[in-house]
């Protein structure tokens, strides 16, 4: 028995000794009040996911790896790590909710590398993610060199209440496997298989949520310098006839996969490993993103709420500090939070709680700006005495935007979100808060691509309310022809323009009138729960979601964010910056009398505002670099340049 599970052997395709037995896969139809079925929220599985090869693979090793060979996918955003996979399917994301044992997940599913469900999928069992490394040479090692492989896996589907469930649960017919492969008979044997299990079961069986592995390498037919092991899934689609329902299923997840000498499988895992577990969250308090003339300081958060791990079997001295850099990517703000011990992670899966790393504050705010500007912000956590085994996972980082749309998203589907009622109409809105009036000229809105493009039949009237008692109120907006879901657009966020641009201030909500009872299937972004400002009506009264997540959508702001609106209302205007690039002076021609002008540096800090058009920039102390002047005329109408400031000559 290895991990709980039966060790198996076999020189085929393992697809015949598989049971054919239809899973139906999990799709969440939740009923908001007991007491009607008139309407209701749906949340089901993708059928699709944009890029879901989201790593680019070169053909740096054309030789075999050598030991050790780790790889616990920290760094998704990148090239895969030391190049230690060959062309695969699988799905690397940042692990957010699933709490791995560090920050980086590797996923197997039923999408292939095109994000797409697998052409031969159906109700009966298919193969289909694979995850294989490149070869890795046991050439000069022997079954005595005690080696060993190890990995970390988690089930999809999670536990707890449904609704705050992410991913679907591997069926009991469904299954994941290890192989070797045997480079001198070119076959691949299966090592270790794990039946479709919930993780309720597997946290009562072992009072953990990810289940570590350890697997020795003693058979001397994998001591060659082309050793390769891989990772599949065999899944099995949704019986539901209806195309719309059927979609992504049975996940399976990945982590710290590890292949070394000199370990033994008797004893527990020790890595001397001090890590994030969870990506880097957004400094701002409700949102991901904001446009840049709606910041204030006080949209910041309290605190950071930072998950980290120590992956030793005794306490550690730990050093986490942050700091925030401007769009030039110079230090603003620094934070240290000094040394504090973290606890071991096992046996009770206890995280840092020293509120100096877990909690750190958020001692600081952006600078004042208007202009579109995006802020970085770099966590670091370092094993201060003895040192660290592995620094791949001791970063993370978050791109603070401020550009012209409000996001509680952060851009990534794991589900698609609709409404479901036997009414002809039904309304979905989302509230946002602003701080000063404002244009509304768009909404971005994300739709899922559907089996057939079903969606694409379901019309809708893009819809904005002032909220009134928290809820949607009067209606402030309403288009006058139809939209449709845009089959080129699908899996990506797709702009759809104010057929005229609205003046909104305070609380509003925006969304739409959906005019069928079809499913349209929006993207539903499972990290951050604003499920409080959800709201939608089948009938007479406006119902308050349940379901933990946000909705992938976001209202855009001032001429900026679109073309081709109403402008009539305005007073455009151009005007010129010459010499740009400016040494001794800058002069600004072609604007109104009584315009002022503003200067911001790449910090977004106001260094310059005046009435005079021409000004000389070390006069005011102006070092070199890249600037924005944004000029205001009397009505309010604004415009912004890129300056650029040599220095003296």
């Amino acid at each position: 028995m290895v991990g709980g599970n039966k060790v198996v052997s076999s020189q085929g395709s393992v697809v015949s000794g598989l049971r054919k037995i239809v899973c139906v896969c999990l799709f969440l139809t939740f009923h908001l009040s007991p007491f009607t079925s008139e309407g209701q929220e749906v949340l089901l599985p993708l059928q699709t996911r944009p890029f879901k090869n989201n790593l680019t693979l070169t053909t740096k090793h054309s030789t075999s790896l050598s030991l050790p060979f780790f790889d616990d996918f920290s760094s998704p955003a990148v090239t895969a790590q030391n190049f230690h996979f060959s062309p695969f399917t699988f799905h690397l994301s940042d692990g957010a909710r699933l709490l791995p044992p560090t920050v980086g997940v590797a996923t197997l599913d039923a999408l292939d590398a095109e994000g797409n469900l697998y052409p031969h999928a159906s109700t009966s069992i298919f193969p289909a993610d694979t995850l294989a490394s490149l070869p890795i040479r046991l050439d000069s090692l022997a079954p005595s060199d005690s080696l060993v492989f190890s990995f970390y896996y988690l089930p999809g589907g999670g536990e707890g209440n449904l609704w705050e469930r992410v991913g679907d649960t591997p069926d009991p017919q469904d299954s994941l496997l290890l192989e070797f492969y045997r480079p001198a008979d070119s076959i691949w044997v299966v090592v270790w298989s794990r039946g479709g299990v919930e993780v309720d079961s597997l946290v009562s069986a072992t009072g953990l949520h990810w289940q570590y592995v350890a697997i020795p390498v003693v058979d001397s037919v994998y001591f060659d310098s082309l050793f390769q092991f891989r990772f599949r899934n065999f899944c099995s689609l949704s019986t539901s006839a209806k195309p719309g329902l059927v979609g992504n299923c049975d996940f399976w997840h990945l982590d710290y996969i590890l292949l070394d000498t000199n370990r033994s499988v008797a004893a527990p895992p020790v890595f001397r490993d001090v890590a994030f577990v969870a990506p880097a969250p957004s400094a701002l308090a409700a949102y991901r993103a904001m446009p840049a003339r709606q910041y204030r300081a006080s949209d910041m958060a309290t605190n950071f709420d930072m998950t980290i791990t120590n992956l030793f079997n005794s306490e550690l001295a730990t050093q986490y500090a942050y700091a925030v850099l401007d769009p030039l990517g110079d230090t603003l703000y620094r934070y240290d939070g000094g040394y504090e011990n973290a606890p071991p992670f096992l046996p009770g899966e206890t995280y840092q709680q020293a509120s100096d790393h877990a909690h750190p504050p958020v001692s600081f705010a952006f600078p004042s700006f208007s202009s579109p500007l995006t802020f970085t912000i770099v966590h670091t956590v370092r094993e201060g005495v003895g040192g660290d085994d592995y620094g791949s996972n001791d970063t993370v980082r978050y791109q603070q935007v401020f550009d012209n749309y409000y996001a509680y998203d952060d851009g990534t589907a794991e589900n698609g979100y609709g409404l479901t009622s036997t009414a002809s109409h039904l309304y979905l809105a989302y509230r946002f808060d602003l701080n000063e009036e404002d244009t509304l000229t768009a909404l971005d809105l994300y739709f899922n691509r559907t089996l057939d493009g079903e969606n694409e039949q379901v019309p809708f009237l893009i819809t904005v309310w002032q909220a009134e008692n928290g809820k949607p109120g009067a209606v402030l907006y309403r288009d006058h022809s139809n939209r449709r879901p845009l089959f080129d657009s699908l899996n990506s966020y797709q702009r759809y323009v104010l057929e005229n641009a609205v003046v909104v201030n305070g609380s509003i909500f925006v969304g739409f009138e959906q005019t069928n009872n079809y499913f349209i299937n929006l993207g539903f972004d499972r990290s951050y729960n604003t499920a409080d400002r959800i709201y939608y009506l089948t009938s007479t009264e406006w119902q308050q979601s349940i379901l933990s997540g946000s909705l992938m959508m976001r209202p855009c702001f001032g001429a900026a964010a679109t073309v081709g609106i109403d402008t009539s209302h305005l007073s455009p205007f151009t005007f010129h910056l010459f010499p740009n690039p400016a040494s001794d002076h800058v002069t600004i021609e072609g604007l109104p009398a009584g315009s002022r002008i503003e200067l911001y540096d790449a910090s977004g800090r106001r260094v310059y505002t005046n009435n005079n058009f021409q000004f000389s920039p070390f006069t005011f102390h102006l070092s070199p670099g890249l600037y924005l002047l944004r000029a205001i005329t009397p009505d309010g109408t604004s415009h912004t340049e890129k300056l650029i400031i040599h220095g003296r000559h």
